[in-house]
């Protein structure tokens, strides 16, 4: 973790083919690779030696660890040559040289200054969500937070939302009208830290989440700084209540290439992943890629037709690649026909709340309907305003507002309306 890149192709082929004991020997010492341990035959016992010395990771008092090879290795097919092999290493530990001069236990001291731990794949509470990844698995995962929401990790369902960090006014609201609905039925929120959509999401986690573990965020930089800075607070928050991960090391900052690798982390460890909002390019829609590799279920968002924010969720849409994700109820009903279960104390009379709520909206005349549709949640919109955005008549649309806000489904700052969710269960 401290010197190659996560995911780097390298490092994923000496653990597959060597294992990790093996693997951990040549890449920090740079020797050749011998043929006949290249073909799964026996390491010189001396290497052992190394290790005990260095990782501790073969046992002490046998040498079974080194006699035995194919009990620490997995031997299996190259995906590439010997000699290739010995030349990528040789690139790879010229740029990682100045990282080596970094000792472990100096980055354990750094990490023990902010509260930083690791957790890693031969520990108890690795999460087991992320074999799924399979080579692509991080080596490790540096945290912040409290150590016993690992066992959270596993126990409860969690949905990941990612999107634009330049959300529309819609996008926004969706995410945070969404988020809280899947965290009062007690699901834990997975992004990426961002501005936009993920820090929407995670905000809206802390504050109405049931859960014990109400939100996780991933980090695509040491966890020395945390990134951005403007999200500052929101992310001292999820440290307090949540966790906060990076499979990068400390003292290392993000980078456009670790964003994209810690996006299949986001989808890795989230049962369900959606997309908000998404430009057709976008990190969003690399999250979306490594959830449907890994066979995931895929949720969108459906978007203004005319806004670029919503190229990317409602292509997926058009492709049959996502399904319409518009109520916390698209994603529960999916789990409940899965088999999941969310427990008596965060289910709910969910379908008698849903059906009450329709109710009211399915009442409403096409008119009344589409000057509901036309009102913000959070942002007050003057009737002049809404009477141009939907070709009416200022008169007209003030009659319907007067019958939205009889029925508790709008609200006037005295020139100025916005929209009121229906009551669950009213």
């Amino acid at each position: 973790m401290r010197y190659a890149e996560p995911a780097d192709e390298l490092v994923v082929e000496a653990l597959a083919s060597l294992g990790t004991p093996l693997a951990v020997y040549y890449l920090l010492t740079g020797e050749r690779v011998p043929s006949e341990i290249w073909e799964c035959g026996e390491p010189d016992p001396q290497i052992g030696d190394f290790l005990r010395g260095v990782t501790g990771i073969v046992d002490r008092k046998s040498n079974r660890s080194m006699t035995n090879a194919c009990d620490y290795y997995r031997p299996g097919e190259h995906q590439m040559d010997r000699d290739t092999f010995r030349a990528e290493l040789a690139t790879r530990r010229l740029r990682w040289n100045r990282r080596m001069e970094r000792t472990l236990a100096s980055e354990a001291h750094m990490a023990a200054t902010f509260g930083a731990w690791l957790v890693t794949p031969a520990d108890s509470l690795w999460p087991g969500q992320l074999r799924d990844l399979g080579p692509a698995q991080p080596y490790g995962l540096w945290c912040l937070g409290d150590s016993r929401h690992l066992l959270n990790l596993a126990n409860l369902p969690s949905v990941a939302l990612v999107g634009s960090r330049d959300p529309s006014i819609y996008g926004s609201e969706a995410t945070t009208h969404l988020t809280a609905e899947l965290a009062r039925r007690g699901y834990l929120v997975i992004s990426g830290g961002a501005m936009g959509i993920d820090i929407a999401a995670h905000r809206a986690a802390l504050t109405h989440s049931i859960a014990e573990l109400p939100t996780v965020a991933f980090m695509a930089g040491g966890l020395d700084r945390l990134y951005p800075a403007q999200n500052g607070d929101t992310l001292r928050s999820i440290v307090e209540r949540g966790l906060i991960m990076s499979e990068v090391s400390i003292g290392n900052t993000p980078t456009r290439w670790r964003f994209l690798e810690r996006n299949r982390l986001i989808a890795g460890l989230a049962r369900h992943t959606v997309v908000v909002e998404a430009r057709w390019r976008s990190g969003a829609l690399n999250t979306a890629r490594h959830a449907l590799e890994i066979g995931r279920p895929l949720w969108a968002v459906p978007g203004q037709i005319n806004s670029p924010n919503s190229v990317g969720t409602n292509r997926l849409l058009r492709d049959g690649l996502a399904q319409i994700l518009t109520e916390a109820a698209d994603l529960l009903e999916y789990d409940a026909a899965a088999g999941y279960e969310l427990g008596a104390e965060h289910s709910g009379d969910w379908d008698a709340e849903v059906s009450a709520a329709s109710t009211v909206l399915d009442e409403l005349t096409e008119r009344q309907g589409r000057v509901w549709d036309n009102l913000g949640l959070r942002s007050y919109r003057g009737v002049d305003d809404i009477a141009s955005a939907l070709g009416m008549g200022a008169r007209e649309v003030m009659m319907d507002l007067a019958q939205l806000e009889r029925l508790g489904l709008a609200e006037s700052s005295g020139t100025s309306w916005r929209k009121i969710r229906p009551k669950m269960g009213a």
